[in-house]
C-alpha cells in the first residue's frame, strides 16, 4: 500500500503560462535553435520564475517551439511573469511571441527519462487559450482572470473577449490581458472571425429614437383608419340627411364619397345664401314717383 501511494500521481491545482513562438515551424533549423536559446534566457532572467524555483513552486516544461510554466504559489505568478517578459522583448521585436494562462489541476508525472513532469487539464487548456492568440497577445481564461481581478492592481489589465470553441469542442471564455505597454490591445483574429460569423441577437433594452418614431406614426396612422372605417357610415348618413332636408333630389345610382358630400354642402350652402339675399331684394318696397306739376299758364284742352 505504501509503494503505491508513493507511485500514485499527485494531483493539485496550478496556475500554468504557456509560451510558445509565432511562427517557428517557418524558420530555419539555427534559427529555431538561437530563438529558443533566447526565450529561455528571457524566461529563467525574470524575477518572478528565479523566486518561484527558488521556493519550490515551479515546475518548467519544454513543449518544442516554446515552454509551459506551472506556478502552484501565487495566482500572481504567471501574470508577472507574462508582464516581465513582455516587457523584456520590446527590445528585442524580432522574436514575436504569444502567451496563454488558465488555472486548473495538474498532476506531477515522471517522464521517460525518470525526471518529475506535469499533464492534466490545467496544461491543456492553458494550450488552447494561447492557441487563440495572435503575436503579442497575452490571453487567459475567464477563471484564472477572475481570480486575477481579486487583486486591485491587475483589474485594469483584463478585457473580456467572449466565448470560443478550441479544438474538440471545447468552449473557452478569454480575457485579453494588455495595458499601454504591455501586451496585444488588438482583438486576437479568431476571436474576430467569431464576431463577424455570429448572428446579432435582437436586444430588448428599448427601441433606437428612430424606430420609436417610426412605431409612434404608423400607431397614429393605424388608429386614424380604424376610427375612418368605424365613423365612416356615420358621416355618410348625417350628410345624406342634411342633403335630403335641403334639397330633396333623386340620389345618384353611385354613393358619393366624402369629398364629393362636402363640395355639394358647401354649393348648397352658398345657393341658400344666394337665394336668400334676393328674396330680401324682391321683398323691398317699391319708391313711388311724384307727378309731374301743372303749369298755372298753360290752359286745361276742353274736350
Amino acid at each position: 500500500m505504501q509503494d503505491d501511494e508513493k507511485t500514485k500521481p499527485r494531483l493539485e491545482i496550478a496556475h500554468v503560462l504557456f509560451i510558445d513562438i509565432v511562427g517557428y515551424s517557418k524558420l530555419l533549423t539555427d534559427e529555431q535553435s538561437e530563438a529558443l536559446q533566447e526565450l529561455n534566457q528571457i524566461v529563467r532572467n525574470t524575477q518572478v520564475v528565479r523566486e518561484a524555483e527558488g521556493a519550490g513552486q515551479l515546475i518548467i516544461l519544454p513543449t518544442g517551439d516554446g515552454m509551459a510554466l506551472a506556478f502552484t504559489g501565487s495566482v500572481e505568478g504567471p501574470a508577472e511573469c507574462a508582464l516581465e517578459v513582455s516587457q523584456a522583448l520590446r527590445a528585442q521585436p524580432s522574436l514575436p511571441i504569444r502567451m496563454g494562462i488558465h488555472s486548473g489541476p495538474v498532476q506531477h508525472v515522471r517522464d521517460a527519462n525518470a525526471r518529475e513532469n506535469i499533464s492534466g487539464v490545467g496544461i491543456n487548456i492553458a494550450r488552447r487559450v494561447m492557441d487563440c492568440g495572435d503575436a503579442g497577445h497575452i490571453l487567459v481564461s475567464k477563471r484564472f482572470a477572475d481570480d486575477l481581478a481579486q487583486h486591485r492592481r491587475w483589474q485594469p489589465y483584463l478585457h473580456g473577449l467572449g466565448d470560443v470553441e478550441v479544438k474538440h469542442g471545447v468552449v473557452v471564455s478569454l480575457v485579453n490581458l494588455y495595458a499601454e505597454t504591455i501586451g496585444n490591445p488588438a482583438p486576437p483574429a479568431c476571436v474576430a472571425a467569431v464576431q463577424r460569423t455570429k448572428p446579432r441577437a435582437t436586444t430588448r433594452k428599448g427601441f433606437s429614437p428612430l424606430a420609436l418614431a417610426i412605431f409612434i406614426i404608423t400607431a397614429l396612422l393605424l388608429t386614424l383608419a380604424i376610427v375612418s372605417v368605424i365613423f365612416a357610415p356615420a358621416i355618410m348618413r348625417s350628410v345624406d340627411k342634411n342633403r335630403a332636408t335641403s334639397a330633396p333630389q333623386p340620389s345618384a345610382t353611385a354613393s358619393p364619397s366624402l369629398s364629393d358630400a362636402i363640395q355639394n354642402m358647401v354649393r348648397q350652402r352658398i345657393t341658400d345664401e344666394l337665394q336668400k339675399d334676393l328674396s330680401g331684394k324682391s321683398n323691398a318696397p317699391t319708391p313711388r314717383v311724384a307727378p309731374t306739376p301743372r303749369s298755372q299758364g298753360t290752359p286745361s284742352p276742353h274736350p
